[in-house]
C-alpha cells in the first residue's frame, strides 16, 4: 500500500510538472479556418503544434480555432492586425495583394503530384523577393504551402463531355480554374467552400471544380451525385501556415528556424491528409452510389488544348497583373516543378519530405531579415 501511495504521488508530481511546463509555453493563436472536419484542422495544424513543441523543447505551442474567430476571407486583415498569429491564407481571395505570389497558382494545371507541386511552390515563393515583400506589406511571413490532390468535377448532373458542361454553374476557386470552366462553356461561380453545400442543395450551383476529398471535408455526399475524373489541376495557392509579423518579431533566429521546420511538417502532413481524405471520400461515395465518370476522348482533347493555350498565354496574363520579368519567373517555377518531381520519387513518408524540404529550402538560410 505504501509503495502504491508513493507511486501515485510520483505520478501526480510528474503530471503536475508537465502541466506546469505546458502552461509556461508561449501559445500561438491560430485559425486553420475551414471547420473542425477539414484536413487543416484534423491533420496539418495539430502536426504544426506537435513539431513546434518538439523543436522548441516545449517553449512554444499552437492553439487552433478551426472556425468562428475569423473566416478565411478575413485572414489577410486578421493576420496583419494580429487578431490571430497564425492561419491559412487562400491567396485568390486577396488576389490584388499577391500577384507575384500567385504565380504557382497560375501554373497549377502543370503536374499531378501534390507533394512535388507544393514543394515547388514553397521554394519558389520563399525565395522570390517580390513575393516575400507582398506578405511583409500585409504584416505576414510566408512559411510554405501545401497542395490538394487533383481537381475533378463534383456535380449534381452527369458530365461526360464538354457539351454536358454547357450552361452549368460550377463553383471554382478562381484563376486558371475559372478560365477552364468558361472555356468549356460553363458558368464559373466563386464562393467560399463553406457555402458550397447549401448552394448545391438549393440549385444555385450545379457543381464544384474541387478535389474529391471535398466530399468529406465539406460534407457534400448528400448533394453530389457524380464525380468526373478530369484529373486537372491542384490548389497550391494557400499559404499555410502564415504567421503575423508580431509573432515573427517575438522569435529569435533559433525559434524562427524551429517554426519554419515545424511548418514543413504541417504542409507535408496536410498533403498526405488530402491523399487520405481523397481515398476515404472515394470509398464512402461509392457506398452512397455516387457515380464516378471518366471523361470522353473529346473532353480530354479539349482539356489538352486548354492547357497548351494557357501556357502560351500565361506570361502575358501575369505581366498584365503586374508581375515583373514574368517569363523568367515562369521558367524558374517550371524548373522547380521538375526538380521536386524527381526528389519526391525517393520519399516514402510525410516526415521524410518535411525534412527534405527544410534541408533544401530553409536550413542554410539566415532568417534574421527574412519576412521583414
Amino acid at each position: 500500500m505504501k509503495n502504491s501511495i508513493h507511486a501515485l504521488t510520483g505520478a501526480v508530481a510528474i503530471s503536475l510538472a508537465f502541466t506546469a511546463f505546458d502552461a509556461e509555453a508561449k501559445t500561438i493563436r491560430a485559425v486553420s479556418g475551414f471547420g473542425p472536419s477539414h484536413v487543416m484542422a484534423t491533420t496539418a495544424f495539430p502536426k504544426m503544434d506537435e513539431k513546434l513543441r518538439e523543436f522548441t523543447d516545449g517553449e512554444w505551442k499552437v492553439r487552433d480555432t478551426p472556425s468562428g474567430l475569423i473566416s478565411v476571407g478575413e485572414m489577410n486583415k486578421g493576420l496583419k492586425d494580429s487578431v490571430v498569429e497564425m492561419g491559412t491564407m487562400v491567396l485568390p481571395y486577396f488576389a490584388a495583394d499577391y500577384p507575384e505570389s500567385m504565380l504557382p497558382g497560375e501554373l497549377s494545371i502543370i503536374g499531378t503530384d501534390n507533394w512535388a507541386l507544393a514543394s515547388a511552390a514553397s521554394e519558389y515563393v520563399s525565395t522570390c523577393k517580390e513575393c516575400v515583400a507582398e506578405f511583409a506589406k500585409n504584416g505576414q511571413v510566408y512559411t510554405g504551402s501545401d497542395a490538394t490532390t487533383t481537381y475533378e468535377l463534383l456535380t449534381t448532373k452527369p458530365v461526360r463531355s464538354a457539351e454536358d458542361l454547357q450552361g452549368m454553374r460550377i463553383r471554382t476557386p478562381g484563376s486558371v480554374f475559372t478560365r477552364f470552366i468558361s472555356d468549356m462553356g460553363g458558368e464559373a461561380i466563386q464562393m467560399p467552400t463553406s457555402d458550397m453545400f447549401e448552394a448545391m442543395n438549393s440549385g444555385v450551383i450545379d457543381g464544384t471544380y474541387s478535389a474529391t476529398s471535398d466530399l468529406k471535408n465539406v460534407g457534400l455526399y448528400d448533394v453530389v451525385k457524380y464525380v468526373t475524373n478530369i484529373n486537372q489541376g491542384v490548389f497550391n495557392s494557400a499559404a499555410m501556415p502564415n504567421v503575423s509579423h508580431r509573432l515573427w518579431n517575438d522569435m529569435n533566429e533559433e525559434e524562427r528556424h524551429a517554426l519554419v521546420r515545424a511548418a514543413q511538417y504541417a504542409q507535408t502532413y496536410g498533403g498526405q491528409g488530402w491523399r487520405d481524405a481523397r481515398d476515404e471520400a472515394t470509398e464512402e461515395a461509392l457506398k452512397r452510389d455516387i457515380e464516378f465518370i471518366e471523361p470522353s476522348e473529346e473532353f480530354e482533347t479539349r482539356m489538352e488544348a486548354f492547357r497548351s493555350n494557357h501556357l502560351q498565354q500565361v506570361t502575358k496574363t501575369l505581366t498584365d497583373r503586374g508581375v515583373t520579368n514574368a517569363q523568367e519567373k515562369v521558367d524558374r517555377y517550371l524548373a522547380l516543378v521538375e526538380k521536386w518531381s524527381e526528389l519526391v520519387k525517393t520519399v516514402n513518408s510525410a516526415d521524410e519530405l518535411a525534412e527534405l524540404r527544410y534541408k533544401e529550402i530553409w536550413a542554410d538560410r539566415k532568417l534574421t531579415d527574412y519576412g521583414n
